[in-house]
């Protein structure tokens, strides 16, 4: 491995860096590595980067990756030759490692202290258990129109604005709903809930009208937060979370209700959101507001907390 170097692409390798990153991906994907390739090449705002590992001038390897706010980063892609793999399996961590080292040098610069990345969920990548990811969560994703969705208030429930109860009363609520979740439960493992909730707020779509808590008898018992993508014509229902004492009473729907009525408020057609494929309560509830499935991946994740 001594001839190996790992530099950063030439503009001219873009076509056999897609290959190599694509190869036997979703079309979804393939469109999300393809524009994060060109992005890279172009580095236009110095938070997306490409590297290659090559030997001569023959590319063996290649990694995509971005930073986004709020300390986290994504992992778009890191894939070996196919025919490294076939001569010798152990190549996938004699390659990948380096290759995704220099890439977490970058990320490090960025304050960057979670990277996930996602994949098919039929298939297990040795890239990335090569380099320490684990497996968090295999997700579906969700849609449904807003204006179709049923009314299910709830008259035990007051329904305010996040932004109404003091920061750090939200991070203990949104901490206390990740206990016994069943929704990617080893991501706190990653990730507390004061980190999560600075991602979420760093995010350009961040609105904090777009927050609700849902109280009962005065008690904060949960909440749900939404993200509006005007330009998509769509709301994201980001994070939705009951404290454990308050599960069990469907107010789960009243929650969803809540996000269809901010997705009205703004004229937004469609909601769509992420749950884990294990959650079998969440997906019950979804179900009944009219939610179907479009997309499945695997999400899997590595605290990068700086050297």
């Amino acid at each position: 491995m001594n001839d190996l170097k790992i530099r950063p692409p030439r503009p001219e390798e873009s076509p056999q860096i897609v290959n190599l990153l694509t190869a036997g991906e979703s079309e979804m994907r393939r469109h999300l590595i393809t524009s994060s390739v060109a992005g890279a090449l172009k580095n236009p705002d110095a938070t997306t980067i490409g590297l290659v590992a090559a030997r001569g001038e023959n590319l063996v390897g290649a990694a995509i990756a971005s930073a986004l706010p709020g300390g986290t980063a994504v992992l778009v892609g890191l894939r070996i030759a196919a025919e490294e793999l076939d001569t010798d399996e152990s190549n996938a961590a004699a390659i990948a490692e380096p290759l995704f080292k220099a890439t977490l040098g970058y990320l490090h610069t960025l304050g960057a202290n979670f990277i996930q990345s996602t994949c098919a969920t039929e298939s297990a990548p040795k890239e990335l258990s090569a380099v320490g990811f684990q497996h968090l969560a295999d997700l579906q994703y969700l849609s449904a129109e807003a204006a179709t969705m049923p009314d299910t208030a709830s008259p035990d429930l007051e329904l305010i604005a996040a932004a109404d109860l003091p920061e750090g009363e939200l991070v203990e609520l949104v901490a206390q709903t990740y206990i016994d979740t069943r929704d990617c439960p080893s991501m706190s493992q990653y990730r507390s809930a004061a980190e999560t909730l600075a991602s979420y707020q760093a995010m350009p779509q961040y609105d904090p009208a777009a927050w609700r808590v849902a109280k009962q008898d005065g008690k904060p018992i949960g909440c749900v937060l939404t993200m509006p993508f005007a330009d998509s014509n769509a709301l994201e229902l980001t994070y939705m979370g009951i404290v454990p004492d308050a599960r069990g009473n469907r107010w789960g729907e009243a929650l969803v209700a809540e996000a269809a009525r901010i997705a009205r408020e703004r004229s937004l057609q469609t909601i769509n959101l992420g749950v884990d494929r294990d959650n079998a309560p969440a997906q019950t509830v979804y179900e009944r507001f009219g939610f179907t499935p479009f997309y499945g991946e695997a999400v899997w994740g590595l605290r990068i907390d700086p050297a």
